[in-house]
């Protein structure tokens, strides 16, 4: 497995659209230092907020601008095998499933994980050179790491959901169309229906992508067990079912030789 690991990520860093997903990251990065400083300090006027890095980091999840890239690089290098007949291929060779199955998601668990720390290195630089005049910065620098790994994990479920897609559907252009369509459809109903029945909890949380765009600083810690339950079933149940998938599928292509 570990050579398919380091083939996957020797295959990732010279991919041409992983590093345009980090180009475009890096660019919604300055826009959102720059939105929330304006929004914070510069429209509040003398009487303005004090930059506070805690609001900041809630900020960078505040909508799909951090998702959108990575999710069509993952969606796209996934169903690239199916494509070019690369794991066939691997196979032969003597690759079990499994470790193809595994050392790619991995693979892809990384490149996601450097791909955030980028991503929260970048927003942090930006807003530090637009701050480096104020004379007091709000910050909590355990409770922004703990955050930041809680909306880590959030996101390998993400990713984890995205796996069971590709190996359910295995054509670029189709399953890219249902993630998106899912991502907006999801979003609207879930927020309407939770707004609508008055909830505490909104059905919007149960949802990957909703949890981490209304989790909090001040609260996560005492969110914490929903929160790491709901992480869990993101990322242990899409995987289990995309192996199982994943198993059927080639077998059916192996009974057919």
């Amino acid at each position: 497995m570990l050579r398919i690991i380091q083939g996957e990520l020797y295959r990732i860093r010279k991919n041409r659209l992983f590093f345009i997903c980090l180009l475009l990251s890096t660019f919604f990065m300055f826009a959102y230092a720059l939105t929330f400083h304006y929004d914070t300090v510069k429209a509040a006027g003398p009487q303005g907020n004090i930059p506070s890095l805690n609001g900041f980091s809630e900020f960078l999840f505040s909508d799909y601008s951090l998702l959108i890239p990575i999710t069509i690089f993952q969606l796209v290098y996934s169903t690239e095998d199916y494509q070019k007949g690369v794991h066939e291929v691997l196979f032969a060779k003597g690759i079990s499933r499994i470790d193809f199955f595994f050392g790619k998601l991995f693979a892809l668990w990384t490149a996601l994980i450097f791909y955030l720390i980028f991503s929260f290195f970048m927003a942090y630089i930006f807003i530090f050179l637009i701050w480096i005049k104020q004379p007091y910065i709000e910050v909590s620098f355990i409770k922004i790491i703990g955050y930041l790994v809680l909306q880590i994990l959030c996101f390998v479920g993400y990713s984890s959901f995205l796996w069971l897609l590709s190996c359910l559907i295995p054509y670029r252009n189709i399953v890219l169309v249902v993630v998106f369509f899912l991502l907006g459809t999801l979003y609207l109903y879930l927020t309407r229906i939770s707004g609508a029945l008055d909830l505490e909890y909104s059905f919007y949380k149960y949802w990957i992508v909703g949890l981490s765009d209304e989790m909090g600083i001040d609260v996560y810690m005492n969110q914490l067990p929903t929160i790491l339950i709901t992480d869990a079933v993101y990322i242990f149940f899409p995987v289990g079912a995309a192996y199982w998938i994943f198993q059927k599928a080639n077998l059916r292509k192996h009974e057919s030789r």
